[in-house]
């Protein structure tokens, strides 16, 4: 029986999460748990039986392409490791296991951000599409991610002439 109050509990701790925050993820979590898939899917990485991290995402609607990461979050003993890019990678292969591309985004705070990692997103090339300064409060910015991942690799002549057109 999947127990959704381990994953609650790790939000709480990472200490970057508000009430009303909280209430909406435990209310995703009873979503994922009665329909796994509809609309939310889960990854979540174990250090044995240890929660380690998980990620809450969906199919963004009206997109063939876009997955919105809902919630990202890393256990307290693992920011800085390589539990938040593990749990990427993860991501990127059960997305590319039925499609070729995929774009992921994610909506994001700077504590939460900071909770899994310092500058987590852009270190695992994810591109900064917007940011707005002091959003949730003078210190806690919000920010927009975006990564395209795919199963084939650039060719190399194209990659060239993407690099001389910067």
């Amino acid at each position: 029986m999947i127990n959704i109050r381990e994953y609650e509990l790790m939000s709480l701790e990472t200490g970057a999460y508000r009430d009303i925050e909280l209430d909406i993820l435990k209310e995703t979590l009873a979503t994922w748990k009665e329909r796994p898939g509809s609309p939310f899917e889960l990854i979540e990485l174990r250090d044995g039986a240890i929660l380690a991290g998980f990620c809450l995402y969906y199919h963004s609607p009206n997109t063939d392409y876009t997955y919105d990461v809902h919630t990202f979050v890393v256990g307290r003993d693992y920011k800085n490791k390589a539990v938040g890019p593990r749990l990427v990678e993860l991501l990127e292969e059960r997305l590319l296991e039925t499609r070729t591309y995929a774009v992921i985004r994610i909506e994001t705070s700077k504590v939460k951000e900071d909770a899994i990692g310092d500058g987590f997103f852009q270190s695992i090339g994810f591109q900064t599409i917007g940011h707005i300064p002091a959003f949730y409060d003078a210190e806690n910015d919000y920010y927009i991610y975006v990564k395209a991942v795919s199963v084939r690799k650039p060719h190399k002549a194209a990659a060239e002439t993407d690099a001389e057109g910067e």
